[in-house]
């Protein structure tokens, strides 16, 4: 039946920072501030919505077959054994209904919210069952990712206050939101088209980084031009979006200072994701830990202005930043980079 911990390991619930972030700022994008209940409702949704859904991944490429033989996964729980593959998709299923369930429970009911949801619970799974198979896997899972933000921000009200205030309403604060759901839709994009397909360049699954002239002989990674400047144009547009929204909110110099120093490193790192190398997985997997936690937190930073400054947005990294910590130590024995 496997422990607490193979079962956190099977959710890699140590990266649920990734989806808590996303709707800790939908929610304060509401409210405008992070000192409410709602938010507090809306980060363990995000919480659940990780470990539900990353499980549910874990076990469909784990019964499909992708990840059997993948010897850079087999420290995991069903390649070890210690937990049953059907039962872990069961428990998958169940735990997804549940956060359903939740999401609509704590959004009041709101439509948009349930319409959003609902977008938000078919594309995670049309993903998890047939994202390895598909070159466009990108699509459902940027939905799933990105309306986590508007979701989050309709379910605390953010829509209500909106129409309430008609026709004198912050457009500001809608334009937020939208430049908010289009990085992030950026984000995931970059983060399963450039790093997921460079990660599993050695398994024979659909790639779009193939596509791209992509290529992988003997061991020595070469990615076209046509790759690179794709990769490079994700981060950039990515960038101005950020840019965009902490000049909407009057953040201000420290912000911009904060985004400059993140978005150097996050270009640093795509150079040195897409040069030509020998492709080392572990490297590879550090960089893009670092990319990820640099990526997420950018957003953060540039929404400061709408949810109660820049002191809430760094008690939201450092809250975030504990929290991976913590559980990677306890799941896998390592600090700062992951074991996936």
């Amino acid at each position: 039946m496997g422990n607490l911990r193979d079962w956190l390991q099977l959710f890699r619930s140590h990266t649920s920072p990734l989806e808590m972030t996303i709707t800790i700022t939908g929610s304060a994008f509401a409210v405008g501030t992070i000192w409410d209940i709602k938010v507090l409702l809306f980060l363990i949704f995000g919480w659940l919505y990780h470990n539900a859904g990353y499980g549910h991944n874990s076990a469909e490429d784990y019964i499909q077959g992708y990840d059997r033989e993948d010897p850079n996964k087999s420290h995991h729980p069903l390649q070890r054994g210690t937990i049953d593959p059907q039962k872990a998709r069961y428990v998958c299923i169940v735990l997804v209904v549940a956060t359903f369930l939740y999401g609509l429970f704590i959004s009041g009911l709101d439509p948009a919210a349930m319409v959003l949801l609902a977008i938000i619970t078919f594309s995670g799974a049309l993903y998890n069952i047939l994202g390895k198979r598909m070159k466009g896997k990108f699509i459902p899972i940027a939905l799933a990712h990105s309306l986590l933000l508007p979701f989050a921000f309709f379910g605390s009200g953010g829509g209500v206050e909106m129409l309430r205030g008609y026709p004198y309403f912050e457009e500001t604060v809608s334009l937020a939101v939208l430049l908010g759901s289009a990085y992030l839709l950026l984000q995931i994009v970059y983060q399963i088209m450039i790093e997921g397909d460079l990660k599993d360049m050695e398994m024979d699954e659909a790639s779009f980084l193939r596509t791209l002239g992509a290529k992988l002989e003997d061991g020595f990674f070469r990615a076209s031009p046509m790759a690179r400047v794709f990769s490079l144009a994700l981060k950039s547009l990515s960038i101005a979006g950020l840019s965009w929204l902490i000049f909407i909110g009057r953040g201000g110099i420290v912000p911009y200072a904060l985004l400059c120093v993140f978005s150097a490193t996050m270009l640093m790192l795509d150079d040195g994701l897409m040069r030509a190398r020998k492709l080392d997985h572990s490297g590879t997997l550090r960089s893009m830990a670092l990319m990820e936690v640099l990526s997420t937190f950018a957003l953060v930073i540039a929404v400061a202005p709408f949810i109660g400054g820049t002191l809430n947005a760094l008690l939201i990294m450092a809250f975030n930043m504990l929290y991976f910590v913590s559980l990677n130590r306890y799941l896998w024995g390592t600090g700062l980079i992951p074991r996936v």
